[in-house]
């Protein structure tokens, strides 16, 4: 393993490299992957944005069936 306990230092390179960026629209067309891709954060704080941005650039982001809320919002108001 390359980072087993006590050894994280790696001795040689990585084998591959990616060549090209990861596109989530590359063989997926549907609704819902370009709802995600044209959501606006409008109202998020900027670690929220940051976080859902990443999550909807790499097809990670599943939208949320119930709406929530925002506890943090509360306490500081």
């Amino acid at each position: 393993m390359s980072t087993q306990k006590g050894n994280v230092h790696r001795t040689r390179p990585p084998k591959y490299k990616n060549t090209v960026t990861f596109k989530n629209t590359m063989h997926d067309t549907s609704k819902r992957t370009q709802d995600i891709n044209h959501l606006s954060m409008d109202s998020l704080c900027p670690r929220c944005t940051g976080i859902i941005e990443w999550k909807a650039k790499y097809k990670k982001y599943r939208p949320l069936t119930q709406p929530s809320v925002w506890l943090v919002a509360f306490a500081t108001s």
